[in-house]
């Protein structure tokens, strides 16, 4: 298969899984407020009770959110079963983070140091996130290319969100209303779900396409500043024979007699230079800065000009490991129109 199933508009997309995760953890973040409330008073079994439900609501909300984007953006992901995952691990780990306050008598104990609370909700956000996505991305696998991605997404985001939740929560007292608890509750939400959505966004277009690292290198080569990245990479655009969406990623190339010459590593693993051919195909590359046209064509073993421009390769990247059969892509920039 030379390409993946998964669709992608990226802003739309990422736009769509902000709101979602605000409208998720609002939701959520009232229901949990809600809880805390009604189960001061309650003997210790039957308050934990009620804040684990508020939690599982949490769960569902974010579940439910997630899952109706994921679907637009991989159509082959199982919203079920990531509602599940999201459930259970939100479950436990709220059920875990709530017992030793709702079970210890904690009525008139002194609050923690403002700076305790922030590094203890960033490393229950640290292993929390790294739980849940490990979870979702074990449903992910067969919808994306790469599902494990997903645990650095969200390893990234829930601390921040973590921090967020927990500041909120030491806003209120016991002299607090119930509906301003409540209200304090949504807005921490909103505010909480804003933060993981921008952060864990920020990580959908890795899951089948350019890793996160891959898009700050081309970044890096979009910039105006110059630096060494430059001299040994570039930003390549190979356009998809199947689907006819552009894909956009770094390489490693070297000068050559005809060209810029590039290896694709683990060409077993690789499938976008699968859409190049012996003749010339359109291509874009990045260099000093911006796209420009370029051509690009396969060279095999048997082409005549394969010894000279893998040589050229060599010298540039004397340990590169080339197999027998190794493909090699010859670039030339400005030559051809614009894929």
């Amino acid at each position: 298969m030379l390409e993946t199933g998964v669709r992608l508009d990226r802003a739309s997309s990422y736009r769509s899984w902000v709101a979602a995760c605000a409208a998720a953890e609002t939701v959520g973040m009232t229901a949990a407020a809600g809880a805390a409330r009604v189960a001061d008073g309650l003997p210790g079994p039957a308050a934990l009770s009620v804040v684990i439900a508020g939690g599982l609501v949490e769960g569902t909300a974010l579940g439910v959110a997630q899952a109706s984007v994921l679907a637009r953006v991989a159509p082959a992901v199982s919203r079920a079963r990531y509602l599940a995952a999201t459930v259970v691990v939100a479950g436990v780990g709220w059920a875990a983070a709530s017992a030793p306050s709702v079970l210890g008598d904690g009525g008139d104990a002194e609050q923690p140091p403002l700076l305790l609370v922030v590094l203890g909700a960033a490393a229950l956000g640290l292993v929390m996130g790294a739980v849940l996505g490990a979870a979702q991305a074990a449903v992910l696998r067969g919808a994306v290319r790469h599902p494990w991605r997903w645990v650095a997404a969200n390893a990234a985001a829930w601390p921040v969100a973590m921090v967020l939740v927990f500041l909120g929560a030491t806003l209120p007292d016991a002299g607090w209303s119930t509906a301003a608890v409540v209200l304090t509750g949504a807005v921490t939400g909103a505010v909480a779900g804003t933060a993981l959505g921008l952060v864990s966004g920020l990580f959908l277009p890795t899951l089948s396409g350019v890793s996160a690292s891959g898009r700050a290198v081309l970044a890096l080569l979009a910039s105006s500043r110059s630096s060494g990245v430059q001299r040994s990479l570039l930003g390549l655009g190979v356009r998809g024979r199947i689907s006819g969406r552009q894909y956009r990623f770094p390489v490693q190339y070297a000068v050559a007699p005809d060209g810029l010459v590039v290896v694709p590593g683990h060409p077993e693993r690789k499938t976008w230079w699968h859409n190049l051919d012996v003749a010339p195909t359109p291509v874009e590359v990045l260099r000093d800065g911006s796209w420009t046209p370029a051509s690009a064509r396969l060279l095999v073993p048997t082409d005549p000009d394969y010894d000279t421009e893998l040589a050229a390769y060599l010298e540039r990247w004397p340990r590169t490991d080339a197999t027998p059969d190794q493909p090699l892509v010859l670039v030339r920039p400005g030559a051809g129109p614009a894929a």
